[in-house]
């Protein structure tokens, strides 16, 4: 049984390796069944969270690892990206937690790494994109460490 919050030691918090695909799949995949993010298997591949540094664009995946089992619980994706006034603006990206380890503590231990190392990179600010018809409740829990709405953005698939 789980502690209601899971304490700082017992996380290890690395960067993504290769051998981490099937959990972080299995973790995404759950995430895709409860609000549909859009994951399209195919496109996750074992190098699709390892580091990319190109032109106005720094990326790496996070991983939280629960230190008892060994066992990836989280990950999420940061990168840093440049825009046209040369500041670079700090993005959380594909963020999930696997389902037993949601509300533990988890996910904000690793976006607390992840906002230090954006800070590390000279990012000026950190987003984190939602869907427009997000919960209010995730909202709320964003807002409470900080975070702020500041645009709509709409789109258009083809």
């Amino acid at each position: 049984m789980l502690k209601d919050k899971i304490s700082e030691e017992d996380i290890i918090i690395r960067n993504y390796r290769t051998s981490d695909y099937q959990a972080t799949l299995e973790i995404l995949k759950e995430l895709h069944k409860l609000y549909d993010i859009g994951l399209r298997e195919e496109q996750w591949r074992e190098s699709s969270g390892l580091r990319q540094f190109k032109p106005n664009l720094k990326r790496i995946t996070l991983i939280a690892e629960f230190k008892p089992t060994g066992e990836v619980v989280s990950m999420g994706m940061i990168e840093a990206v440049k825009n046209t006034l040369g500041q670079y603006i700090g993005y959380l990206d594909n963020w999930a937690t696997k389902k037993g380890f949601i509300g533990k503590h988890v996910g904000k231990l690793l976006a607390d790494k992840a906002i230090q190392i954006l800070q590390s990179w000279g990012c000026e600010s950190v987003r984190i994109n939602l869907p427009y018809e997000a919960d209010n409740k995730l909202i709320n829990v964003f807002a409470k460490v900080g975070f702020q709405p500041i645009i709509t953005v709409l789109e258009k698939r083809f």
